[in-house]
């Protein structure tokens, strides 16, 4: 009798899947709707968050060794795989079913807003999808081969598509925000559209150094050229100039964003993580976002903001590849396979990004993708590849690299150097823990409080404090890309900047640089940078999270690369004064320069971005990509993993996952491990 029962259970679920497969609709679920407003911006607590979760089972070759779980198969009323794939054969067997699975086939998958793939039901769809494609070429003509072909090819050209795009997009973005970040300071009369760099290369001097390019106007000289530039009332002229133009751009932005695309604010990768792991989110990778978050990118980057452009990058590069998704409907009409594009633009986006492409198919890797696939390595790597070779072919920083602080070092790392490079990743751990719990309370509250209510006056309020605050001192002032640049470098012969104002005597240029001891612009920059950091560290807690499109690479490596700095020149002055010393005995006591702070402001740079994302492998990478150079991966990877090891004592979570649960999306890290013993109870949370 209990047979039975179990042979007529089996019958039932074969019946129940088969519809399920054919309709598109899940099994035994009832799907529900789901709205959100716009006022709500990007704050959504889905209702449903595990909705749309089918039963069919049908698996395609490309996830045999993903998804072995025998449990898969009772619902078929059987335990074997083998029953399995016979099912799909029967299937896709005789003419009348194979005619009726054309038709069926041919709508895609439909969800709901804010709700789960059925991974297993879309798997089995491209399986028998491509089990078509098959029969009709082995039966058909030549047009079935080249349909064939084209679908074999089809992800190639796909992500080909993608990558063109992304690295064209993304020079434009960099040209405009080097354009609007020099407006602020200035303009080119003769050629407005030139940034300063591009204008004094223009001009016929034959040598120039900062403001002393004559076809360059600074804002006050084109009210008045007989104004002094050392007066006050030139620098009060300045001042004002600076925080109207970075409150006119930060307001546009604000403004576009808030009226045609809510979703073009903030860094895109909580959500891009959220989407790939398999949630739907309707609109998020659209035509509209995408050209409202690449427009609003140049204008807050302009702003002068507490922000980078790395992390929207991600998320404009995975718009372009929704979008260019639809023209194969391999991919436009099965989330699933669709989630391969967007791994490999998420790996575009990085690459052009950062100039780093093999460090984006890794980030893709590590931090965003849920479903990886072999096919999707090679294809993240092709996408990556072709995306930052045309934004090297467009040179939008007019320096052959792909990057702005691209650099190389001279000396080489000494093995002492290790204890101060491990201090730094402890350092960039804790400071990383205090940004995300202080950045994650703000923005509760401000979802809790009516301050979200006021996204336009939150953000011209923090855009007049950072102005406000930022001009007075050299190294806020400056763009946080080019602060970066600055404290990566290291300093020349003929290097006159106050950071490099050292007490050398040269009797021939051609000789070692020896070491020496600090001048009075060294320590004035010390205590210019002790009050930058400070400030951006805080003016960072409030700006994370406002309504304009806001990465967090770029101020997390600002803070580490302060620090990283400051511990740079201390140790080479300790090596100075103190030459003697065991630990720098053999190294540093023949008078020669051995300690180079440029290379102590990259390691902690990686240390502080480590511990805000918590990123590991591909945050290493990435470093050396940005250098030119393997020979500093010891000291990047001792400050990555000590930064990691005190940032997980100290919080569980890196910025991207804590961003996701206060938004309340229904992510399931698959790197989390649970215990079998675990009650349901236990782990289950209230809505």
């Amino acid at each position: 009798m209990i047979m039975e029962t179990e042979r007529l259970v089996g019958q039932q679920s074969h019946a129940l899947a088969y519809q399920a497969l054919l309709s598109g609709q899940p099994v035994g679920k009832e799907r529900a709707s789901s709205s959100s407003s716009d006022e709500d911006m990007i704050d959504l607590m889905p209702r449903d968050q595990l909705a749309a979760a089918g039963d069919s089972t049908c698996l395609g070759e490309e996830s045999a060794g993903k998804f072995t779980n025998p449990l898969y198969a009772q619902a078929f009323g059987d335990s074997s795989f083998e029953s399995l794939e016979a099912e799909c054969s029967h299937l896709t067997g005789g003419a009348s079913q194979t005619v009726e699975l054309e038709e069926q086939l041919g709508g895609g998958s439909q969800y709901d807003d804010f709700h789960t793939i059925d991974w297993q039901r879309d798997l089995a769809r491209d399986r028998m999808r491509h089990r078509l494609l098959q029969k009709r070429r082995t039966q058909g003509g030549m047009w079935d081969m080249l349909a064939a072909f084209h679908d074999a090819w089809s992800g190639w050209l796909c992500v080909l598509l993608v990558g063109l795009a992304a690295g064209a997009i993304a020079a434009v973005i960099d040209i405009g925000a080097l354009w609007m970040k020099d407006l602020k300071e200035g303009i080119c009369p003769q050629a407005f559209w030139l940034n300063k760099e591009q204008c004094c290369w223009a001009s016929n001097d034959t040598f120039f150094k900062g403001d002393d390019c004559k076809q360059w106007y600074r804002w006050p000289e084109m009210f008045s050229s007989e104004m002094n530039k050392s007066g006050a009332g030139f620098y009060l002229l300045s001042y004002l100039v600076y925080v109207m133009w970075s409150v006119l751009f930060a307001t546009l932005a604000v403004m576009l964003v808030r009226t045609f695309a809510p979703y073009a604010c903030g860094s895109g990768i909580p959500e891009i993580k959220t989407i790939l792991s398999g949630f739907i989110i309707r609109s998020y990778l659209g035509k509209w976002t995408l050209t409202i978050k690449s427009v609003c990118l140049v204008l807050a980057v302009g702003a002068g903001l507490s922000l980078g452009k790395e992390g929207p990058l991600v998320h404009v590069a995975c718009c372009i590849g929704n979008i260019f998704s639809y023209l194969f409907p391999k991919y436009g009409k099965n989330e699933a396979k669709k989630r391969e594009i967007l791994s490999a633009a998420a790996a575009a986006g990085v690459s052009v990004a950062f100039g780093a492409p093999i460090g984006g198919v890794l980030f893709s890797l590590e931090e965003v993708s849920y479903y990886f696939p072999l096919k999707t390595l090679w294809r993240s790597f092709f996408c990556a590849l072709v995306a930052a070779s045309v934004l090297r072919s467009i040179n939008p920083f007019g320096n052959d690299h792909l990057v702005m602080f691209y650099v190389e070092y001279d000396l080489p790392w000494l093995f002492f150097e290790l204890v101060p490079f491990v201090l730094l990743g402890i350092l960039g751990g804790v400071v990383a823990t205090i940004f995300i719990k202080c950045n994650i309370r703000w923005c509760r509250y401000r979802k809790e409080s009516r301050l979200g209510q006021y996204p336009i006056s939150e953000v011209l309020a923090i855009t007049v404090i950072t102005a406000v605050l930022s001009f007075p001192n050299e190294y806020t002032r400056m763009n946080t890309s080019d602060l970066i640049k600055v404290l990566f470098s290291q300093c020349g012969i003929t290097d006159v900047t106050p950071l490099c104002d050292y007490k050398r005597n040269f009797t021939n240029v051609n000789n070692h640089i020896d070491i020496a001891e600090a001048g009075p612009g060294v320590y004035t920059s010390l205590w210019q940078l002790s009050l930058a950091l400070v400030f951006k560290l805080l003016i960072t807690i409030f700006t994370f999270g406002i309504k304009v499109p806001a990465g967090i690479f770029i101020p997390s490596m600002a803070f580490g690369a302060i620090m990283g700095r400051m511990i740079g020149i201390a140790v080479e002055q300790l090596a100075y004064h103190y030459p003697t010393l065991w630990i720098f005995q053999g190294a540093c006591n023949t008078g020669e320069n051995c300690i180079t702070p440029g290379l102590y402001a990259m390691v902690g740079a990686a240390a502080c971005l480590g511990g805000v994302t918590r990123m590991t492998v591909s945050l290493v990478v990435i470093m050396f990509e940005l250098t030119g150079s393997v020979r500093y991966i010891e000291p990047l990877m001792a400050a990555v993993m000590a930064s990691k090891w005190v940032g997980d004592a100290l919080g569980k979570e890196g910025i991207y996952d804590a961003h996701i649960h206060l938004n309340g999306y229904p992510f399931l890290d698959n790197k989390e491990e649970f215990a079998h013993t675990t009650l349901a109870a236990d782990v289950m949370q209230p809505r």
